[in-house]
């Protein structure tokens, strides 16, 4: 790749994080849609910056290779992107910039279950009989004893009469 067109790229990725993130209702609608409610800090982050990258390059009209500008911002130093409303990590550093949140501290109550990677892992889990993240378990319990009486009678059925049968007629 030349030079200008590394310095092209560089110029998209740089225009890409000087984007206000935060006041483009459209972006955050579409992103809340994408992150739900269950994403670790991890998939939020890996989403955040994939979301960034489809948005800037259809609203812009350009391209932007996700791979690229992650390496892009590792390259600088950039801190990891945390989206507003999903716990950050322990480890994280943020300065609020562009989306990112200040370290925030574990919830105690109900910590965020961490979700496996692939169908393969949740088959494995299954069959190893290990409990799979996010699944309530319930106990198989049965109420015996405790199950109401029917206080109505049986509907009838359309065939059904109060009448008893009577000898069909033949006709000669």
């Amino acid at each position: 790749m030349s030079v200008a067109a590394a310095d092209g790229l560089n110029d998209v990725y740089e225009s890409l994080e000087q984007y206000s993130w935060d006041d483009d209702a459209e972006f955050q609608s579409g992103l809340s849609a994408i992150l739900g409610s269950n994403a670790s800090p991890e998939q939020a982050s890996e989403l955040t910056l994939r979301a960034r990258c489809f948005y800037y390059a259809r609203k812009y009209n350009t391209s932007v290779d996700f791979d690229t500008y992650k390496a892009y911002r590792n390259a600088r130093g950039r801190p990891t992107l945390v989206p507003n409303g999903v716990q950050a990590p322990p480890a994280a550093s943020t300065d609020n910039v562009g989306g990112i949140l200040p370290e925030t501290s574990a919830n105690a109550s109900e910590p965020a279950a961490p979700y496996p990677t692939s169908f393969a892992h949740i088959v494995e889990l299954v069959t190893t009989g290990q409990p799979i993240p996010g699944i309530k378990d319930i106990p198989d319990t049965l109420l015996i004893g405790q199950a109401s009486q029917a206080t109505q009678s049986r509907r009838k059925k359309p065939w059904e009469t109060d009448e008893a049968p009577t000898e069909a007629t033949t006709i000669t």
